[in-house]
């Protein structure tokens, strides 16, 4: 009887312990890792202090950015109810007129992700000596019920392995498109998933994600004059997001061709993404 005792008493503790460790495991989950902080200031009028996070400066491309909000009136403390909208705004000098344009953007859920907010924005060019950069965010404090603005003057960096192009579609289309590659971020030996953004421009200041049209990719090894089996092309997953699978077979530089296509008819030429690994 007093053996069963301390075996129950050790079955317990064994539970107790192991569901601690699983507790703690869930609260130890950092969602800016990866991140580093790369701007920050007050939305007047809403109460909150406003920090932008990402992966790295902001780059001509698809930037994953993390919004984080501090109660202006208390700053050790989150904001984790608001409506957060970003406003990319570029202003350029052309032949002496002063034109400005958006960019496409993934604003954030109402509802904060591990107390923060994730969204996206897809800068459609780099600073130039001509042209600027101002990043807005808009903020609806629910806490408060206040509603204010901040503003960043960023530079857009221009990477020098392009994730990201930019171009007028053959006709009948004729849209100028955005098509941005997001995966695979760490390629691989094998099977990697491959996903893309597509957005239309719609008006200067508009730039709707699009999921009308389909993707062929085609990945092939210039160095070796070989390409690769068993790739999947992507098909769209909602709010211009379409996900499939490439499969590189060995190390090295890879070039991903891709055929863009609208109602069955390609509408691109020459598009192209290289991936080294």
């Amino acid at each position: 009887m007093k053996t069963i005792f301390i075996k129950i008493t050790i079955l317990l503790f064994s539970f107790f312990i192991f569901s601690c460790t699983d507790d703690n495991d869930s609260n130890l989950i950092d969602p800016l890792d990866g991140y580093s902080k790369l701007t920050e200031g007050y939305a007047l009028g809403a109460s909150a202090n406003v920090e932008v996070w990402g992966q790295k400066n902001f780059f001509m491309g698809y930037n994953k950015l993390i919004v984080v909000l501090y109660d202006s009136l208390n700053p050790k403390v989150k904001i984790t109810d608001a409506h957060i909208h970003f406003h990319p705004l570029m202003t350029m000098n052309m032949n002496g007129m002063t034109v400005q344009h958006a960019a496409p953007v993934e604003n954030p859920d109402e509802t904060a992700v591990n107390d923060v907010f994730p969204g996206a924005v897809a800068f459609v060019m780099p600073t130039a000596m001509d042209g600027s950069w101002k990043l807005g965010v808009s903020v609806h404090n629910h806490k408060y019920n206040k509603e204010g603005d901040a503003e960043f003057t960023i530079t857009v960096d221009n990477p020098a392995t392009s994730v990201m192009s930019v171009f007028t579609a053959l006709a009948p289309d004729n849209n100028k498109l955005v098509l941005s590659i997001l995966e695979p971020s760490r390629p691989k030996v094998g099977i990697n998933d491959i996903e893309f953004t597509l957005h239309r421009k719609a008006t200067m200041m508009d730039w709707p994600a699009d999921d009308s049209y389909t993707i062929e990719i085609t990945p092939e090894m210039p160095s070796m004059g070989h390409g690769s089996p068993n790739n999947v092309n992507p098909v769209c997953t909602g709010n211009g997001h379409y996900k499939g699978k490439v499969n590189f077979t060995m190390t090295g530089e890879w070039r991903v061709n891709v055929l863009v296509k609208k109602d069955g008819q390609a509408i691109s030429q020459n598009l192209f993404f290289n991936i080294t690994f």
